[in-house]
């Protein structure tokens, strides 16, 4: 009685164990990243190796038909330069990391991987950062960081 009653208790914890989906739903993250975003602007912000604020940065107002792409597979697509005969000027992978960063990878011809800060994401509106360390006059280390505020 004991194996039997032994013999049931471990088939019902092998049938009740839960197998992971292979096509399981992407994250939170993933689903408010998908789809086209245009540009609004995008504002370059230059920091010294101290972290202070360099007053060089810039605000540029959104070229026409400049747009970042999101997919459900993982990769991307952007286009930034206002020229007809350039299709995409950037394009690789995404991977969200949590709810205020993602990974993203180039895999054309700039080829970098940066972890990119969310300051907000909404069905309307997408501003995100990531930052680049630079030579200022290539000589003076600092970082320059881009903000893209996006909207769908």
């Amino acid at each position: 009685m004991k194996k039997l009653l032994c013999l049931a208790f471990i088939a019902a914890a092998i049938v009740s164990c839960k197998k992971n989906d292979i096509g399981a739903p992407v994250s939170s993250l993933k689903n408010k990243m998908l789809g086209k975003w245009n540009f609004i602007s995008v504002t370059t912000v230059f920091r010294d190796t101290a972290g202070n604020i360099i007053p060089s940065g810039m605000v540029y107002a959104n070229p026409s038909g400049s747009f970042y792409q999101f997919n459900k597979n993982g990769t991307w697509a952007s286009k930034f330069l206002d020229d007809p005969t350039i299709d995409l000027n950037n394009r690789g992978f995404y991977t969200p990391l949590s709810d205020t960063s993602f990974t993203l990878s180039d895999t054309g011809k700039f080829a970098y991987s940066e972890t990119c800060k969310i300051y907000a994401l909404t069905p309307a509106q997408f501003i995100f950062s990531h930052t680049r360390n630079i030579a200022i006059n290539g000589v003076t280390p600092a970082t320059m960081e881009y903000v893209f505020k996006l909207t769908k």
